[in-house]
């Protein structure tokens, strides 16, 4: 499983490749996301490169709710009430990044939960690409990055993270979904990650 800034209290909003085996050019990506007006300044953050949302963060990101309260200012010791933006660090290969807040996922098919995924998962690392096994409730074959998830986990090698977004709290717009499928980085999804 990816491990990335562990030790720190975070709320995060994931955007990654669907193909999970994709990993979009880093320099590539940074340009498409500034061009978009998602990333604003940079700065260091546990140190590491880190953005201030840019100017059109706020049509890029849709809040859901009547009030939703975000803080654009300065960071916390901590940094998980800070809005801001990274690019997550390639991996070598796929991994399954989740934080506290992951859900038993469910067969595409049947909508069961699959409750030994933990166990799966080990196989899955052996041959992440041929690795399939039987649903125990409907028998369709399931290939672990296709269970549904329910935005609390995801399948990915990079990606984008957005600090200080509690679960369910806001979605990336269509619009900064498509763009990123324009910019020839395929399709796109999201999830949310917490860690207390």
């Amino acid at each position: 499983m990816m491990h990335l800034f562990l030790g720190q209290r975070m709320n995060q909003l994931i955007l990654h490749p669907r193909d999970i085996f994709a990993a979009p050019d880093p320099h590539s990506l940074h340009e498409a996301l500034q061009t978009l007006g998602l990333l604003g300044e940079a700065f260091n953050f546990a140190r590491k490169p880190h953005f201030r949302p840019g100017d059109h963060f706020l049509e890029l990101v849709t809040f859901l709710g009547c009030s939703p309260v975000i803080s654009l200012g300065e960071p916390s010791l901590t940094g998980e009430d800070f809005c801001h933006i990274a690019l997550l660090p390639e991996q070598a290969s796929p991994g399954l990044l989740h934080g506290d807040n992951i859900k038993i996922p469910r067969c595409p098919h049947c909508r069961q939960p699959q409750e030994e995924w933990q166990q799966r998962y080990t196989a899955w690392e052996a041959d992440k690409q041929g690795f399939e096994y039987p649903c125990p409730h409907c028998q369709q074959p399931l290939y672990l990055p296709q269970l549904k998830w329910r935005q609390s986990a995801g399948f990915l090698r990079s990606g984008i993270a957005i600090w200080g977004i509690y679960e369910g709290e806001a979605v990336p717009s269509e619009q900064l979904l498509g763009s990123l499928e324009q910019q020839g980085l395929g399709v796109w999804d999201y999830f949310y990650l917490q860690r207390k």
